[in-house]
């Protein structure tokens, strides 16, 4: 995984990213660490890929998105030799979500019987403090509430990424 991460002028090692989120989440209690990986950059190696996949089921996001690369005209990647056929990143970008839907299928199951401090984007729509609008997991509320407001709800289920409130 260091090829890649050097190739895209990366130079962080895999094993100090781990120590750092450990550090935080030890320091932060109900921290929600959001990142995104390329799958399919140019060179990367199946061994490669599988050292990501380990790292997402060791890191355990919770917020994580999977981009398969797109060789884009003028970039310094598109030059490189290496490129990855689409029907292989398609396939690593499956695996890589497949992951990633078991760990936040996990995390919300954790929250079911927790009570959430919630912001009210809709009268029956909010979402976390960790989620963004538009693009995350959403809490789906039972009993309507004020648009624009934070509200206190018990978690009563998980449907998919959503929660129920």
């Amino acid at each position: 995984m260091r090829v890649v991460f050097q190739r895209q002028a990366r130079p962080q090692l895999l094993q100090k990213i781990e120590n750092l989120i450990e550090r935080l989440r030890a320091g932060i209690p109900g921290l929600a660490i959001r990142t995104t990986f390329i799958v399919g950059f140019p060179g990367e190696t199946e061994k490669q890929f599988e050292s990501l996949l380990e790292f997402i089921s060791r890191g355990r996001f919770e917020r994580l998105g999977i981009f398969k690369y797109s060789r884009e005209d003028g970039s310094r990647a598109a030059n490189m030799p290496g490129q990855i056929p689409v029907k292989v990143k398609n396939k690593r970008y499956r695996a890589a979500m497949s992951i990633q839907q078991q760990i936040a299928h996990e995390m919300a199951q954790e929250k079911v019987g927790r009570e959430l401090k919630v912001l009210v984007d809709q009268p029956l729509i909010a979402r976390t403090e960790a989620d963004a609008p538009d693009v995350d997991a959403r809490v789906i509320l039972s009993k309507r509430a004020i648009v624009g407001q934070f509200v206190i709800r018990p978690i009563t289920g998980a449907r998919g990424y959503d929660l129920l409130a």
